[in-house]
């Protein structure tokens, strides 16, 4: 099969891509996690690309916080999997029918483009009934989160090679956006479709529902907490308070937009923390809006006494089962607390993501979320980077 690959040579500061047609089969180096805590580097053929296919070289994933819970064996999944659903590469070859990416925009070989992990069936009820929540279908399949027995194999971005299947959506990367960016996009669309859920119906300037010039408190400063504070920032949020254990966590949150910080360390208990939130709050009301971004039951049990009477708490951080919380359904009642769900995101939230990236990108130190890079053979040592606490986020470089 003649194909297009598009290598890459560095001349001092520039990099020439140069075309290269390769008639024999193609194989990638890909990471497979065979069962929770076992990693190992395997190659496979590189699938022929459809009529309606697409197939990128990976040139970044990021490590995520769910891809440790995968590892931890804290998700039944169908094991053996490639892991990544944060990643960003370049196209190498296209199916005939394939012109434009998901937001309509012109296609080439060579362009970078970002991924979106997931892919609805477009067949069962709720594809067919509730198109407006993909996340919904019956038959969902996840880059990052399939098996490799389930054709085809190259579904997760910690390889060489990744195939995007026809009704899978795929972004192209603007050409004046680094394509480390690319690996961002994800995290972000997860950090600003939730707070969007705060964006209720209702009168903003009445202080009913989020808008400009109000205050939001974000509980945990990891990525998804981070872009979160940026994204707050981003929407115009008065007061952005950051809310973590980690001092140095706590400075970066302050470079992505957050006006005040709350060191959980600081405090002897939780009535003692969450009345100091509050106090910074609204002039000592509490903050109109809180997220949780830390998965643990006892933030989110924190979290629902934190916002002002008649406030909301939107709650992503439990994407992986963490355990229950103890609560008083009295209080959300007698304080009118609005209590909003994030799961993930739509596929046109990477459009949202792409604009903030885009806008902010100077204002925000995006890239410095990075601080651990490593290739496929040194991948274990990303994981383990990201669980400790050493990475703020690890990436993997096929």
């Amino acid at each position: 099969m003649e194909v297009l690959f598009r290598s890459r040579r560095s001349t001092g500061s520039s990099v020439i891509w140069v075309v290269q047609e390769i008639m024999d089969d193609m194989h990638s180096r890909s990471l497979v996690m065979d069962e929770p805590g076992t990693l190992s580097v395997r190659e496979f053929d590189v699938p022929e690309v459809g009529p309606n296919e697409v197939l990128i070289e990976v040139e970044l994933c990021g490590v995520c916080g769910t891809d440790v819970h995968m590892n931890e064996g804290g998700m039944p999944l169908d094991f053996p999997v490639i892991p990544g659903h944060e990643f960003a590469g370049r196209i190498v070859e296209t199916g005939e029918a394939v012109t434009t990416d998901f937001a309509g925009v012109a296609i080439e070989v060579g362009d970078a483009v970002t991924v979106c992990p997931g892919r609805a069936c477009g067949e069962c009820w709720y594809c067919n009934n509730v198109p407006a929540r993909p996340t919904a279908c019956l038959d969902r399949t996840v880059y990052g989160f399939t098996s490799i027995d389930r054709e085809p194999t190259l579904r997760g971005g910690m390889s060489e090679y990744v195939l995007i299947e026809g009704n899978a959506d795929f972004f192209r990367l603007p050409d004046d956006l680094d394509i480390d960016y690319g690996a961002l996009v994800e995290p972000l669309a997860v950090a600003s479709y939730a707070l969007e859920q705060s964006f209720q119906s209702g009168l903003p300037f009445a202080r009913e529902g989020y808008g400009p010039g109000q205050s939001v408190a974000v509980q945990g400063t990891g990525p998804i907490g981070l872009l979160t504070v940026a994204t707050a920032h981003a929407t115009g949020a008065s007061e952005i308070i950051a809310i973590d254990m980690v001092e140095k966590r706590l400075e970066l949150a302050r470079k992505f937009g957050a006006t005040r910080t709350v060191n959980i360390r600081d405090y002897d208990d939780d009535e003692a923390l969450i009345e100091a939130v509050r106090a910074k709050g609204n002039d000592g009301i509490g903050p109109d809006v809180v997220v949780e971004a830390v998965g643990h039951p006892s933030a989110f049990e924190q979290g629902l006494r934190m916002p002002r009477n008649g406030g909301t708490l939107v709650e992503v951080g439990h994407f992986a089962d963490a355990g229950t919380a103890e609560i008083n359904p009295t209080w959300i009642v007698q304080n009118d607390i609005s209590v909003e769900s994030s799961y993930v995101y739509p596929p046109a939230q990477f459009r949202t993501s792409l604009s903030l990236l885009q806008g902010y990108r100077d204002d925000l130190p995006f890239l410095e979320l990075f601080d651990y890079r490593v290739d496929l053979s040194e991948a274990e040592s990303a994981f383990e980077a990201q669980a400790t606490g050493d990475s703020y986020r690890a990436t993997v470089h096929p």
